[in-house]
């Protein structure tokens, strides 16, 4: 049995596609490996670009596909460094289209006619937690971290990690009861969004919704490569398909409301600012789904709109473009 300590990510195996960022390969003709190699597998449009032509492959010749790397880093997130030329010629306008790219991508991998599977070790955090959810499944070494981090920056998540948190909450209330408020199910999600909550291991991870049923953990993340290669052809073997895109309903204006309320109680209590404050309004309007009627169905797509209008328009705002800087200058979050 070969654990993924013996593999070298960057010269194993045969090799089906490269650029400056990921290494496209496979060890066993079977199942096509994606390594991200870009410094702490940041999520670059030279990134993106790499997975869309991974699942390209994989669809033609493979069984499966396994976002895998052999380091303590999943991902920590999406590249803001590699957006600031664009960020700084164009302005959002600039970014949006890029910002729907890698939503594209993100719905590319979650209906890819062959199963994608994340192996997840480390941080997994921001466009890296919606890497991972986006999969068909995620198998995850006991020592992950996993969680949506974007309000320290002064963003909402903007590559699904919203439409995710509110189709799941959708299911979840649909599984317990036909009548079942769905509000009760956004507001966990919602508050890991917020709060940019990270699960401390797998098991935390799976407790704010970040891994499923179905989803492995292992507890030697040298096993992980290859309990990730089983789990594509187990996928494949008993018949995959990717699922079908459906409507569901969401928490509407109501929901909206409600958890507006409760962060007016915080923001007047000094827990939180005045911009902490707005960033959660944004978050809440796209897990609630917006301005509509509680239960009103809704798509994948009508939510990540939501998600990325949002999101440019933080970028415009100041004291998000005061985080930004402060990260980028110090690695650590300014609070303003």
């Amino acid at each position: 049995m070969l654990g993924s300590g013996a593999v070298d990510a960057l010269k194993s195996g045969t090799e089906l596609f490269r650029n400056d960022e990921i290494r496209v390969w496979t060890l066993d003709g079977e199942v096509l490996i994606a390594s991200i190699t870009a410094k702490l597998h940041l999520i670059s449009p030279t990134v993106t670009e790499g997975l869309l032509k991974a699942v390209e492959i994989a669809e033609e010749k493979f069984q499966g596909l396994v976002i895998w790397s052999p380091d303590d880093v999943f991902s920590a997130g999406a590249n803001l460094e590699a957006l600031m030329p664009v960020f700084m010629k164009s302005g959002a306008k600039g970014i949006a289209p890029e910002e729907k790219k890698l939503q594209d991508a993100m719905l590319r991998i979650r209906y890819a006619g062959v199963p994608v599977v994340a192996a997840v070790r480390g941080l997994a955090l921001g466009g890296g937690c919606e890497l991972a959810i986006h999969s068909a499944r995620r198998v995850a070494a006991m020592e992950s971290y996993i969680g949506l981090v974007e309000v320290g920056v002064g963003l909402i998540p903007g590559a699904g990690g919203l439409t995710y948190i509110a189709r799941r909450a959708a299911e979840m209330a649909n599984a317990g009861n036909a009548n079942a408020d769905i509000l009760k199910f956004v507001t966990d999600g919602f508050t890991s969004a917020a709060m940019a909550k990270v699960g401390t291991s797998a098991l935390e991870s799976r407790k704010l919704g970040y891994l499923v049923d179905g989803d492995v953990i292992v507890p030697h993340k040298d096993e992980l490569l290859y309990v990730a290669t089983q789990q594509a052809k187990a996928l494949f073997a008993s018949g995959y398909r990717a699922p079908v895109k459906r409507l569901f309903p969401v928490a509407g204006r109501s929901g909206i409301a409600t958890i507006k309320g409760q962060l007016a109680n915080m923001r007047d209590g000094g827990f939180i600012s005045a911009h902490d404050f707005h960033i959660s309004a944004l978050i809440a309007d796209v897990v609630c789904g917006g301005e509509v009627d509680a239960g009103s169905l809704v798509s994948e797509e009508y939510l990540m709109a939501l998600e990325r209008r949002h999101f440019c328009s933080l970028l415009e705002h100041p004291k998000t473009q005061e985080r930004i800087m402060g990260m980028l200058q110090t690695g650590k979050p300014v609070r303003n």
